[in-house]
């Protein structure tokens, strides 16, 4: 088993539920964050963007996970 490819599907696995999770709040973030320094034109709600890019990065730390066990 490789430990170094394990550890990175753990990563990507945490970061993917997290952002599939959390969506509304990192989105709330982003936009306290566009207002804070004067983007206030830039923005809009992106939460389904984060849904898609939670599962993207489910489905890396699983391609990651059969990789560290095949090694």
């Amino acid at each position: 088993m490789n430990t170094h490819m394990f550890i990175r599907s753990v990563i990507f696995l945490i970061a993917g539920l997290i952002t599939f999770f959390f969506s509304k709040k990192i989105n709330d973030f982003k936009n306290d964050l566009l207002k804070k320094f004067g983007f206030k034109n830039k923005i809009k709600d992106e939460t389904k963007g984060y849904y898609y890019l939670g599962l993207f990065f489910i489905v890396i730390s699983i391609i990651l996970f059969l990789i560290s066990i095949e090694n």
